[in-house]
């Protein structure tokens, strides 16, 4: 072929040829299962990303899912593969194939749940103490997206096989409030919500001891910590602002309740702040390590988690715009330990 140049033209026409022949069968087999998208590029989106151009035409799905199409070759300009950062061009052929979806390993389990609210969009639940959330490395128990299996017919796709509805997440030994997506659309909206900062969480805490003031906040930056990568902590290669304000609701001789209200979302950073400003919540394994050895035989009895409850959340509804608010009543084993230090 001549040189090295000649051959790499050709091989990459091959490849070409490749994608355009996997792509006629692709059609025909799409077309027939009605799963295919095409259009032309009109004037108004000349120049426009191709990523943020397939965003804006199908608005009920993630950014995330669309670069994935894209980096799976199911989307194709003018019968090509194209990066997210393309460009387009003036009557631009776009073709974008939505495979079908993988069906999830997991299986419903008949784990009994409080429902706050419901409807074809969203519901919100009271996750139980003791739970995960989701599967992950080490989990091998029910979580509550099993129990959701069970009694919801739809749940969002955008979390993945293996987080579906999954909008934010609690710790397994913490309990209270969350949403639930039902559709891809609730799903954005509601991560949205929560990337924007405007849904409004509080949690309630037991801890140790009795803060010299009624409230206050904390703010130190968190990030997984240099020395044990399973804890997060301010002595951190990565941190991350974080901001708890808080409000002293009762004290006792050596305890208090103290209601919590993150405004940021960073991973166990309620238990991390407490813990910093020396006050770490009952009950926590891996935060105010050795605070537990405080508590009596009879007080140890009435804890098996961390008392930390997510107590209410308000949020905006993705359809109505409505503002909802939902609050949950103290849990069983808070009210055990209030009568066992009363």
């Amino acid at each position: 072929y001549g040189d090295h140049r000649d051959l790499h033209r050709v091989d990459r026409r091959q490849r070409q040829m490749c994608i355009r022949d996997r792509y006629n069968i692709m059609n025909i087999i799409m077309n027939e299962m009605n799963k295919i998208w095409k259009s032309k590029v009109t004037e108004e989106h000349i120049e426009k990303r191709l990523d943020k151009f397939l965003a804006d035409i199908f608005p009920d799905k993630s950014r995330s899912y669309i670069s994935k199409l894209i980096k799976d070759e199911f989307v194709l300009c003018n019968s090509n593969t194209a990066k997210a950062s393309y460009k387009l061009k003036f009557m631009d052929s776009i073709s974008v194939i939505f495979p079908e979806l993988k069906n999830s390993s997991l299986e419903p389990c008949d784990i009994p749940l409080k429902f706050y609210y419901e409807d074809d969009y969203l519901a919100v639940i009271e996750k139980p103490p003791n739970i995960a959330v989701h599967t992950g490395a080490g989990i091998n128990t029910p979580t509550l997206v099993n129990a959701l299996l069970f009694h919801c017919k739809n749940l969002s796709g955008i979390g993945g096989i293996l987080r579906p509805g999954i909008v934010h997440r609690l710790d397994k030994e913490t309990s209270g409030v969350m949403i639930v997506a039902k559709n891809d659309y609730a799903h954005i909206c509601l991560s949205d919500q929560f990337k924007n900062r405007t849904i409004k969480k509080s949690y309630i805490a037991l801890v140790f001891g009795k803060p010299k003031k009624d409230k206050g906040q904390i703010d130190y930056d968190l990030g997984r910590d240099k020395n044990n990568r399973v804890k997060i902590s301010n002595n951190t290669k990565s941190p991350r602002s974080a901001l708890t304000k808080w409000v002293l609701k009762k004290s006792f001789e050596n305890f208090s309740m103290i209601e919590a209200f993150p405004l940021t979302g960073r991973t166990h950073q309620i238990r991390v702040h407490l813990d910093l400003f020396g006050h770490p919540v009952v009950g926590d394994k891996l935060y105010g390590k050795g605070f537990s050895s405080n508590l009596s035989a009879e007080l140890r009895k009435t804890v098996n988690r961390h008392l930390l409850h997510a107590q209410s959340i308000e949020f905006t509804h993705p359809k109505t715009n409505k503002t909802i608010k939902i609050s949950s009543e103290i849990p069983n084993d808070f009210k055990n330990f209030f009568e066992a230090i009363n």
